[in-house]
């Protein structure tokens, strides 16, 4: 009597359909936790920029008098805000005075960030608006270009830039404080 014995393990089409499963988990897990960036996150790393562009103005000192008043500005560092079909960018630059007798200077970038395309930079204001409520006075659109500007004391240009999400669902904003130059996030408009 021939006994059939079968061995131990699993069938191809058994690991076939067990690896199957696995891989739509997998897909169906990273999906889920891939999280598109909020308003709030881009307003953090905006504001980050502008405490650096603050600190840079103080750390590099004040601006030789002769080139303020041919500039007509004392500031010693911006940050400059690009907006382009494809994003949005932010640049912190420094003014560098070319040596004396001249009373000229150029800007230098130090750093700079290109902010996440999810969240659209809707606009600004030039003053520091802390209350909830408030829409940008000044829209901004591709080929849109403004600037914060930053003094050797520490003060900032007082500015709110708003921001939401492409879907306009979240919103955020980052007020400039113009008498520390302090930026402070706000997750509403």
């Amino acid at each position: 009597m021939r006994g059939s014995r079968r061995q131990g393990g699993f069938t191809l089409s058994e690991l076939l359909i067990t690896v199957a499963i696995i891989g739509v988990l997998a897909v169906i897990g990273y999906s889920l936790l891939k999280s598109a960036p909020r308003p709030i996150d881009v307003a953090s790393q905006v504001s980050s920029k502008l405490a650096e562009t603050s600190r840079k103005a103080v750390t590099y000192g004040p601006v030789r008098g002769e080139v303020a008043a041919a500039l007509g500005s004392t500031a010693r560092t911006r940050a400059v805000f690009t907006l382009t079909s494809t994003g949005a960018r932010i640049s912190v630059q420094r003014l560098q005075e070319d040596l004396a007798p001249a009373t000229t200077a150029t800007w230098i970038e130090m750093s700079s960030a290109a902010l996440n395309k999810a969240v659209l930079l809707s606009g600004y204001t030039t003053s520091a608006n802390l209350t909830a409520g408030g829409a940008p006075a000044v829209p901004t659109t591709a080929g849109s270009t403004f600037e914060i500007h930053c003094f050797p004391d520490g003060t900032c240009d007082g500015t709110t830039i708003y921001l939401q999400s492409t879907n306009a669902r979240r919103k955020a904003k980052v007020a400039v404080l113009p008498l520390g130059g302090t930026p402070m996030t706000f997750d509403v408009w």
